[in-house]
């Protein structure tokens, strides 16, 4: 099945860690450079995102977000430079395993394509280095079930 974005923004709720705006170059126009290597680059507000964008800031209630991620309704967000955000942005796949609350809210993700785990949620992470972390299981799919089965355990829905 073809990747199909949930508009969550879980993959852009910590990348103010790796992204920052450098300086407004025009009215729609920033400079953002990427902390880590120190390069810059430009990017544009896609035109018909520019009121979202200048109405609010989402980081105060995601603080480590992208300065382009904006809430469009209760738990839905988008890239307002979607149409020329960086490549390291174009290549993110999303997550192979989702953790949930028993309600539905998202909580944490592995990351596609490897074993990193993130989350904000101080619980969620005391189970996941508790139980998970440095487990040695080489198999690929030995591990997924360990996981689901000690975050199920511990009362989280696990999607993968």
């Amino acid at each position: 099945m073809a990747f199909q974005c949930r508009q969550c923004g879980e993959c852009c709720s910590s990348m103010g860690d790796v992204i920052g705006i450098k300086e407004q170059a025009g009215p729609s126009e920033y400079i953002i450079w990427f902390k880590i290597t120190g390069e810059e680059r430009r990017v544009w507000i896609d035109p018909e995102k520019q009121d979202l964008f200048d109405s609010q800031d989402i980081r105060k209630r995601r603080p480590m977000a992208c300065p382009f991620l904006r809430e469009t309704t209760h738990g839905t967000v988008i890239c307002t430079v979607h149409y020329t955000r960086p490549d390291l942005c174009r290549q993110y796949s999303c997550f192979h395993i989702l953790v949930l609350r028993p309600g539905g809210e998202r909580l944490g993700r592995v990351v596609d394509a490897s074993r990193y785990f993130t989350t904000m949620d101080p619980d969620l992470r005391a189970v996941w280095n508790r139980e998970i972390a440095g487990i040695e299981i080489p198999d690929e799919a030995l591990w997924e079930e360990h996981v689901e089965k000690t975050l199920t355990r511990a009362g989280y829905q696990v999607i993968r």
